[in-house]
């Protein structure tokens, strides 16, 4: 009976939110807004609008996920901001129908779901019920995509027969070791010499559901003083000429496999992000910060100005914080020593490992 007295709270209590919310955005016919109710191992998610929600839900697996389409929504709000076994809320839409993705923590056994509709406040409430295992018996680690730049026939800066392209994937394949040693889950967009479209490398890490995206690069720029490792975030408008002649380089790699770019922008501007993509860009911001602070402290060789901002298109993720590293310069004679380096390969993604630990411990 208490325990039915908690819940029945717990609706009463959802449903005086709708109420208050309703007040204030019933100006949006097309707004829907999320609740969630997270206890033992189950998960209840309210989602209310003023309008009739037609609606197809299904779980996915690898990672877990509730996917809830519905139809001729447009906006979306939270109501919860921190969550025991959701990991984040996507959102994304086509022609007439949204469609929102609840990337889970832990596997759902089994689903249910009603819509009906709430006399209190005339909203109309989709309710899904999903049945957890437990999260003590699973393994809920971070989510790491690393990309090594270039592959196949993009072979990236090359000097003296050394390719960019050979560089970065040794590198990602030694940051793929150190961090499964700190049991994060690791994934790379290649383990081999082979070509992938820019846009893929970002459609690959939204599918695994990655926490954080990291791109490897070791480029080279018409000035051979130019040296230093540094990081680059998303920006519309590059920080500087440097960055803009480097975002543009690589951007235009896609081309050599004779496809064209230009839609990227089309796709990421079809998704719509609630609050993801102002979030995602902060965090891109705070761990390029961070790596910058960890590397002068372990006496790396930056590059002047070591954190900057370009359009590079692996960085346009909107709900995965990403950044691209670029460990060194192959047009200039000292960093290329080190690049070719297993040494210093090794050093610097052993940093990289320890700052990525740095970050996710400190989000917790």
């Amino acid at each position: 009976m208490n325990t039915f007295l908690k819940f029945l709270n717990s609706i009463v209590s959802i449903i005086i939110l709708i109420f208050v919310n309703s007040i204030f955005i019933h100006v949006y016919a097309d707004n829907i807004n999320i609740y969630s109710i997270e206890k033992d191992n189950s998960l209840r998610l309210l989602l209310s609008s003023e309008k009739k929600i037609l609606s197809n839900s299904f779980i996915l697996e690898d990672p877990p996920r509730l996917v809830v389409d519905i139809e001729n929504i447009d906006k979306f709000s939270k109501n919860n901001f921190e969550y025991k076994y959701i990991k984040k809320i996507r959102a994304s839409k086509s022609n007439n129908k949204a469609r929102l993705v609840f990337d889970l923590k832990v596997p759902a056994k089994n689903f249910k779901k009603n819509t009906f509709l709430k006399k209190i406040s005339g909203e109309y409430i989709l309710l899904i019920d999903l049945n957890l295992f437990s999260i003590q018996n699973i393994v809920n680690k971070n989510v790491i995509v690393i990309d090594a730049g270039h592959g196949g026939p993009d072979p990236g800066a090359v000097r003296n027969n050394i390719k960019e392209k050979d560089i970065t994937l040794a590198a990602a394949k030694i940051l793929r070791e150190e961090l499964l040693k700190k049991n994060f889950t690791v994934y790379l967009t290649r383990g081999s010499d082979k070509y992938i479209k820019l846009r893929n490398r970002v459609k690959f890490a939204r599918n695994k559901s990655a926490d954080l995206f990291i791109s490897i690069h070791a480029d080279s720029t018409s000035n051979k003083n130019t040296k230093g490792t540094s990081i680059y975030s998303l920006s519309e408008k590059a920080s500087d000429k440097l960055s803009q002649a480097l975002a543009d380089r690589d951007n235009k790699s896609d081309l050599i496999a004779g496809l064209d770019l230009d839609d990227l922008d089309k796709d990421v501007s079809d998704i719509l992000i609630d609050l993801s993509r102002r979030e995602t860009k902060n965090s891109s911001i705070s761990f390029a910060e961070l790596f910058i602070d960890q590397l002068t402290q372990h006496n790396f060789n930056l590059l002047r100005r070591p954190h900057r901002q370009a359009g590079f298109a692996v960085l346009k993720a909107p709900d995965v914080p990403s950044v691209l590293i670029e460990m060194g310069f192959i047009s200039n004679n000292a960093d290329l020593k080190k690049l070719i380096n297993p040494n210093f390969q090794k050093k610097l993604m052993k940093n990289t490992a320890n700052i990525i630990e740095i970050y996710f411990t400190a989000l917790k």
